[in-house]
Formats: structure tokens, sequence, C-alpha cells
């Protein structure tokens, strides 16, 4: 079995939104890995977040032309990670071992993604929607949760938890059987289709009204999940949950919706509704133990209805073995 950093270093995972992302460096943390994530005149970087000098944030540092210089004594950094410039002996030579490890970032779907291998074992996901302008975009802020990526993405995956754990949002409580359905696997992830009467939020002081409501769930392994939500009474939408492992036990997840541009009053529904449904998540997801991402089965009990779940859980268990992701594994 390998590590757990080690088996999902050669994935991409996002640290930051966009917009975080400014003229100054900013600090994110991956796998256990402190970074500096900051802009070029090409697109962005991340390093080590220490100068390789005394050890300094650079993230107190500054952004100039040659690339990031550390705010103690003036190290400057280039995109690579080598050191370029040291003020205090212009003439001398670069010592070799002044250089921070950078690490591969790039910037899509309103996201900096950092992978921290060597080399990507796959590429970042594809959602062609939110490239070609033909939907807005509204996010929420960012999730940080006690337990580990897996976990979140299971209970976002999970139907069987709706009626219960979501009253009083978008759960009916009069539904609790799951029908069955089937869970394509993809070679690089899943995908479901289930229909289930969601309550839909009633406007201007109206009740809630029985809402029969596809639910198409994407995966990509091993942490980022589409969800696309085809009502008959309220808006169509797609929500998307990336979470990004800041070590085993503890995730953040990057959550955001995309929606008809024309729907004006969209955003402030969705965040509203959305905070106070993750709410209801998170009270459950945390108390779960291990707060690990389990590595089998043997210490529960699984039923038909949990089959997207566990196909997923699956899945993340290969990747784990360094086995491919629709191989059979222990359990």
């Amino acid at each position: 079995m390998r590590s757990y950093e080690e088996a999902f270093s050669p994935y991409w995972h996002p640290v930051a939104y966009s917009h975080e992302l400014k003229e100054r460096p900013l600090a994110a943390r991956l796998l256990g890995t402190e970074l500096v994530v900051w802009r070029t005149g090409s697109g962005v970087s991340a390093t080590q977040r220490y100068c390789a000098h005394r050890g300094a944030d650079l993230c107190a540092g500054d952004v100039v032309g040659e690339g990031l210089r550390c705010a103690f004594h003036g190290w400057t950094y280039g995109q690579d990670g080598r050191c370029v410039r040291i003020p205090s002996q212009p003439g001398a030579p670069i010592p070799s071992g002044a250089a921070l490890r950078s690490f591969h970032a790039a910037e899509r779907y309103g996201l900096i993604w950092v992978c921290l291998a060597p080399q990507p074992a796959a590429p970042l996901p594809h959602w062609p929607e939110l490239e070609d302008g033909s939907a807005a975009t509204v996010a929420l802020p960012r999730l940080d949760w006690n337990i580990s990526a897996g976990r979140m993405v299971e209970i976002v995956l999970d139907v069987t938890h709706l009626s219960w754990v979501h009253r009083g949002t978008f759960g009916n409580p009069e539904q609790q059987e799951v029908p069955p359905y089937e869970v394509e696997r993809r070679p690089d992830g899943l995908r479901a289709q289930i229909t289930y009467p969601a309550l839909a939020p009633g406007l201007e002081g109206a009740p809630p009204k029985v809402d029969k409501t596809m639910l198409t769930y994407e995966v990509v392994f091993p942490f980022a999940a589409r969800l696309a939500f085809k009502p008959t009474l309220f808006f169509k939408h797609t929500v998307f949950a990336i979470a990004s492992p800041w070590s085993e036990e503890k995730m953040q997840c990057f959550y955001f919706a995309s929606y008809h541009p024309g729907l004006r009053m969209f955003p402030d529904i969705f965040v509203k509704s959305e905070l106070a449904i993750l709410e209801q998540d998170r009270l459950v997801a945390e108390a779960q133990r291990p707060r690990a991402h389990p590595l089998d089965f043997s210490g529960e009990v699984h039923v038909r209805a949990d089959r997207l779940p566990i196909e997923y859980r699956r899945g993340v268990i290969a990747l784990r073995l360094g086995r491919p992701v629709d191989a059979p594994v222990p359990g």
C-alpha cells in the first residue's frame, strides 16, 4: 500500500480560487507541503513556501519582473524555483543550492491547480461547459473540513442520505427508498443517474414543492465530482465539488455551480441554500470515524443503494494500491 502522499501527489488538485490570487503571492497547502503561488507574465507558478537562504516566508515577498523576491534579503527566484539574483553579492556566482522546489501549476475553471509530482498521472478534469462561455458560475467560500478528501466526495455521491440529513433544505423525508441504479465505470472515474423527488425551495414565501429531479453524478478520480441537477420546477444547474487534500484527515473543498447566465436570482438563492445544505453534511461527515478514507470495507456493512459511493471507494483504494481504477480490489 502506497502512502497517501505518494498515491495522490501525481494528480492535479486545486489550491486557491483564481479571484484569491491577485498581485501578491498567496500561501497554499497541499498533501502536507507548504506552497507559495504567484502570477507570472505567462501564467501561475508554485514553489515551496520558505526561502532557501534563511527560511523566510515568501508570501511576504513581492512579485517582480524576474520572479518572486524574498522580503528578508531580496533573493529572487524564477518560475522554475532557481535563484536568479542575490543583491548582497551581485557579481558572485549563485550557489547551486540556492533553489526552491517548484511544482506544476495551472489556472483553469476559476481555480489554481498544482501537481506535486514531476509528471502528472492524469490531465485536469475536462469540463468544456466552463470554458465555452455558455454558463455562468458562482462559488462558495472554501470549505475547511476535518475529514479526508475521499470522505467529502463520498458524501456528495451518497443519494441515500438525502432524505435524512437534508430535512428542512431539499431532502424529502417521505422518500426513503432508493430505486435501483447503474454505475458506469470509466478509465478516469464514474458516472451514474438517479431520479430523486427533491423539495424545491418555495419562492416569495410559498411552501416547498416536490420536484422530480434527475441527478447525474460524474466523478474524476481522485477527488473531483460533478453533479448536474435537472428538476422540473426549479432551475437546472450543475454543482462542482473538488476536494483538495491538506493531509489524510483534513481537506479544503472548492465548491461552485454553473447555471444559465439569464438566471439573475440564481447566485443568491444558491449560496444561501447550499451553505445550509453543506453545513448539514459537515456535521455528519466530521463525526464519522475514521476521518481518513477507509482502505477496505471490513468495518462497514453496505446495501445495494450504496453502490455509487462503494464504486468510488474501490477506485480510490485501487489508486492507493497502484492499480487501474477499474481493477478489482480487496474487500
